[in-house]
């Protein structure tokens, strides 16, 4: 009870480490908002209380003729400060007494003495709304919280001080409401004080930690834009910058990894070629849950030149962050391949975001797992990812899902894509200066190639080798943009098929003869050489067979060597839950929901998953995640009966 007080206290209070971080440059803000206001408010001062004290004190109060000495005390010090202020700012001198000391004197002494000289009055209704206007004032100037609780009690005293010996008759019903509303008028004065403070130190801290920001990416872009002014000698610090990014990892057997990058602004510094411009490629090793990957990346920022550079430079940045992040970091790499795309792609998002639109970059962010040849990748309105398989080039990819890194809205529909490589196939990954040929020229005017199947023609004739690549695509045109390309080949072997046993298995699974046929299988496999369909075909057995233990083991296998099949992914992800409801163990529903979470990410608007998903978070206790999948399917498929018993469990 007394934390839970506490918590509330301090939430109220809004007791935050940043307050002690930053109360230095608070003060200084509030000193500064104080200055804005001290000149006209000192003016102010100067006439405010001249009428009270050569005309209405005199009339109401005649017996106590030092209020005219307070009035005047008052005009006399905004007087002066009016007058110090203007000298000052002639003579371009800032003043320690400007600022919070104006404030606090200032303040300071209409709230003080018009306490004490209320009190001795307080039977007069008109006086007491005055205290009740200036106490309220407080809560408005721009002064540290801690001056509400040092003012406000000094306050008080000086008026229950002045009650005490002036004795003033506050039993009539008119004193009684007086007090009653000078009493409301210091704790709305605490209250309403807390509030704007809180909204003004907000405000401060926000506005603060975005010039902060600015300050980074104004610098960054300052950097870039002095890089730009110069000449030869600054498109070389900028490939100096940029040549370190570029990751080239490409050792092992499992997959043959070769590069290309032209980019189309060439320069010469200290007699040597260097080249500059907006493309990006990187190849580098990653582990993910134990598993070797290949994890590369070809990008094209926006613009020609310094400007594509600094896209390029900053996707470079980035990406070179995450992944050894990754490398060192055991969370970062205890992730699925389909999660750290996903968190890939989102940490560049965000940075690009800060842009506001003006450095957009495409890009594929791909993983290549190197015992299975899984291929999980991301296209942002890239050119399409090319295979070359027996001789033939073809596009993987039927459409694009993603917008550009940098675009403020994205896509609701996102997810992974997945592809099954074989031995001996190839992928290309490259940008669009593949495709921006010039055709012709003639004069002015330039015609540039719009047949996009013209590189899978050149990737054929070059039999899929990128050293002879660059000379088929130069016999069709001239480049005219920046050019990159990846290309990976798979070297492992093909899966096992099915043994020499497999008919008869399948004749005793038509005569549901379950038993036998799984004595058939496994009577012959080994888990080294057995087939990803015999796997299935002994897991279903088991499952037939109520033993769900092992069946988890061979499904486990078969997803182990096969990856790509999202659908056995997703029954895998059931198999799991069905353990744990005969089980109860936590571990079955943590890898049921990893699993399908996978599912989710590869086919977002899978019915059959989603259900699932937010019955296992369900299972397992998070119902801030299963109400949010609630209601995204109450919106995909509200008539859903299953979705209709879920929302009856929960």
């Amino acid at each position: 009870m007394y934390r839970h007080l506490q918590t509330i206290v301090s939430n109220f209070l809004d007791l935050i480490p940043e307050r002690k971080i930053y109360n230095l440059e608070y003060c200084k803000e509030l000193d500064r908002q104080a200055r804005i206001i001290q000149f006209p408010g000192s003016l102010i001062g100067s006439i405010a209380l001249l009428g009270f004290a050569f005309d209405t004190d005199a009339k109401l109060h005649p017996e106590f003729p030092d209020m005219f000495l307070f009035r005047i005390g008052f005009t006399s010090l905004c007087v002066f400060y009016t007058i110090f202020i203007l000298i000052n700012h002639s003579k371009k001198i800032e003043s320690r007494i400007e600022g919070l000391t104006w404030g606090y004197v200032v303040y300071g002494y209409v709230l003080f003495t018009t306490s004490y000289f209320t009190g001795r009055i307080a039977d007069d209704a008109p006086y007491v709304s005055g205290l009740q206007m200036v106490v309220i004032i407080l809560s408005f100037l721009p002064l540290p919280r801690k001056t509400l609780f040092f003012y406000y009690p000094i306050s008080i005293f000086l008026f229950l001080t002045a009650v005490f010996i002036y004795k003033p008759n506050l039993n009539s019903p008119a004193s009684e409401y007086s007090m009653q509303n000078l009493v409301l008028s210091y704790v709305l004065g605490v209250f309403s004080g807390l509030i704007i403070e809180r909204y003004r130190f907000h405000s401060f801290l926000n506005h603060l930690r975005i010039t902060k920001k600015n300050e980074e990416v104004t610098k960054a872009v300052q950097d870039l834009q002095t890089l730009k002014s110069q000449q030869d000698g600054d498109y070389f610090l900028t490939t100096l910058l940029f040549d370190p990014l570029i990751g080239k990892e490409t050792d092992g057997t499992a997959v043959t990894i070769k590069t290309l990058l032209s980019q189309y602004k060439k320069f010469n510094f200290r007699n040597k070629e260097y080249q500059l411009g907006g493309d990006y490629l990187s190849v580098y090793n990653l582990i993910l849950q134990g598993k070797r990957y290949k994890a590369f990346i070809n990008g094209d920022a926006m613009g020609k030149s310094i400007q594509g550079a600094g896209g390029a430079i900053v996707l470079g940045a980035v990406y070179n962050s995450i992944v050894i992040r990754s490398k060192m970091d055991p969370t970062s790499s205890n992730r699925s391949p389909e999660r750290w795309l996903h968190d890939c792609y989102l940490d560049l998002q965000k940075i690009f975001e800060t842009f506001d639109g003006a450095m957009l970059v495409s890009a594929v962010l791909g993983l290549l797992e190197e015992s299975t040849g899984t291929l999980y990748f991301i296209n942002l309105e890239h050119p399409s990812i090319i295979l070359y398989r027996d001789g033939k080039a073809s596009f993987i990819e039927d459409e694009i899902h993603y917008y550009k890194l940098g675009v403020m809205e994205v896509p609701t529909n996102r997810f992974i894509s997945v592809f099954q490589m074989q031995k001996g196939d190839k992928i290309f990954c490259g940008s669009d200066g593949k495709d921006d040929l010039v055709i012709s020229e003639s004069g002015r005017f330039r015609e540039i190639n719009e047949n996009h199947n013209l590189i899978l023609d050149c990737i054929e004739e070059s039999k899929g080798d990128i050293e002879t690549l660059v000379p088929a695509l130069q016999s069709k045109g001239k480049f005219s943009d920046d050019f990159s390309i990846i290309s990976l080949e798979y070297n492992l072997g093909l899966y096992s098929k099915p043994g020499i046993y497999w008919q008869d298995a399948k004749k005793l699974i038509k005569e549901k003869e379950h038993s036998k046929a799984l004595d058939v299988l496994l009577s012959y496999n080994s888990a080294l050489d057995i087939s990803i369909k015999e796997l299935k075909y002994i897991t279903k057995l088991y499952e037939k067979e109520g033993v769900l233990l092992k069946a988890m083991e061979y499904a486990s296998l078969a997803l182990e060597n096969y990856p790509s099949d999202t659908s056995w992914m997703f029954h895998t992800s059931v198999l799991y839950k069905r353990l744990y409801s005969m089980y109860k163990s936590q571990s079955f529903l943590l890898e049921s929901q990893e699993l399908s979470e996978r599912v989710r990410l590869r086919q977002p608007n899978n019915i059959r998953n989603l259900i699932h998903l937010a019955d296992v978070c369900r299972l397992i206790g998070d119902k801030d995640r299963t109400n949010y999948l609630v209601q995204i399917l109450k919106q995909m498929t509200p008539e859903n009966k299953k979705l209709q018993e879920l929302i009856s469990l929960l």
